[in-house]
């Protein structure tokens, strides 16, 4: 190189071909055979080019031992992701009678779920550092955790949590108030012996929970909007009654499932369907105990509404009370009364957004809490094309004395 350099100064040294091939002693970056380990493992994640797995089954070389260890957690060498030894064992907690069910990933952070208890590590620059221990947040199979644009997401018959790389939130909860009762969310999960599977929607930013992976549920489910922090339920099955698969996202996003080997795709588009059932919470406007008077409520919709139908219910009953004189838009059509009465104009076929008018049958006052619920009349298909935008309730707070 020197020689090739003197006689061309000014050039670029593009390098140089030795005589004879070099030699190079490979660095040996495997751990010693003493401690290396053959390992089957339950689960895994990958986090900066190194392979975490848990609940493992380990065959020494040294001595050729076997050990099966359920809450105990293995790093690769990095770059390396089959060669484990002995000395690269992580355990966040010991002999605490709990398994690792799932482990997951989020902005250089383990989630290490058991069957009662989650552990966050830190695993940045290779070191593992535990940075929390939350009780009762932990998942009894691997199908109910999964990765969002928000974080990791999970369930169980507590609640349906997130992690967003700095704390843990309960979805079912905002504002110290609990949008889904502990009771009717344990019911759902059948008091813990159902195993949820959770999947994410990225088109609709939206969060499925479906009653258990196996067939013991009957496929209902939760829907969780990350954008309006709001909750859906589905009164009839989504998901069939069959042993499935956990949820994967497809190269286009898609939100797909198996059942018996064949593949299934969640889609949202609209049909026309009589099953629809949308309810409200009971709403108490934030005072419970203070007496409201409501005076009307508007509905702001688009698409043929011909079979659609409005009922409230107040203090807590189930809505059967149905509206009277009703208006919407410039069409200012009224469509019916007493039981017959629907909430939309019947020639309400189009794509511009209206708003209709619905006032009560009879006055509403003294009431502490509302709630309404939106159907099809006489089990008639509600239109495919039927939106709502928005609900707007008009009511006064009335004089405590």
């Amino acid at each position: 190189m020197a020689n090739y350099a003197k006689m061309n100064p000014g050039k670029y040294h593009l390098g140089y071909r030795f005589p004879t091939p070099i030699l190079i002693e490979k660095l040996n970056m495997h751990a010693e055979d003493e401690h290396r380990l053959d390992l089957k493992f339950k689960h895994s994640v990958i986090v900066n080019r190194t392979i975490y797995v848990g609940n493992v089954q380990s065959f020494s070389r040294k001595n050729g031992s076997i050990k099966v260890e359920g809450d105990a957690m293995y790093k690769s060498i990095v770059n390396e992701f089959d060669t484990f030894a002995d000395y690269n064992k992580i355990e966040a907690a010991v002999n605490d009678g709990e398994e690792i069910t799932a482990l997951a990933e989020y902005n250089d952070k383990i989630l290490q779920f058991k069957q009662s208890t989650l552990y966050i590590i830190n695993v940045a620059n290779q070191i593992e550092i535990l940075e929390g221990t939350h009780s009762h947040k932990g998942v009894n199979n691997p199908a109910a955790v999964c990765k969002t644009d928000y974080g990791i997401a999970w369930a169980n018959h507590h609640g349906c949590y997130l992690y967003d790389g700095r704390r843990v939130h309960n979805l079912l909860e905002k504002d110290g108030l609990r949008k889904i009762k502990e009771s009717t969310w344990s019911t759902f999960l059948n008091n813990g012996s159902y195993s949820p599977m959770v999947g994410f929607f990225p088109q609709k930013r939206h969060l499925f929970v479906v009653d258990d992976i196996a067939n013991s549920g009957n496929g209902t489910c939760y829907v969780y909007d990350m954008i309006t922090t709001s909750w859906t339920k589905s009164s009839h099955a989504k998901f069939e009654d069959a042993t499935k698969s956990n949820f994967i996202n497809d190269w286009n996003g898609d939100l797909i499932y198996a059942t018996s080997a064949t593949p299934k795709k969640w889609s949202d588009t609209s049909v026309n369907s009589s099953l629809v059932h949308i309810r409200t919470k009971d709403i108490d406007f934030g005072q419970p105990s203070v007496r409201k008077k409501i005076y009307k409520v508007y509905l702001t919709f688009k698409g043929n509404a011909t079979h659609v139908q409005v009922h409230y219910g107040l203090n807590g009953a189930a809505p059967g009370l149905t509206f009277n004189n009703i208006t919407s838009g410039t069409n200012g059509k009224s469509t019916g009364s007493g039981t017959n009465a629907k909430c939309i104009p019947y020639d309400a076929g189009t794509t511009d957004w209206l708003k209709a008018e619905l006032k009560p049958s009879s006055s509403i006052n003294n009431i502490n809490s509302f709630r309404l619920k939106i159907s099809a009349d006489n089990s008639n298909n509600i239109d495919s094309s039927f939106q709502i935008n928005d609900i707007t309730i008009v009511y006064r707070m009335k004089n405590p004395n």
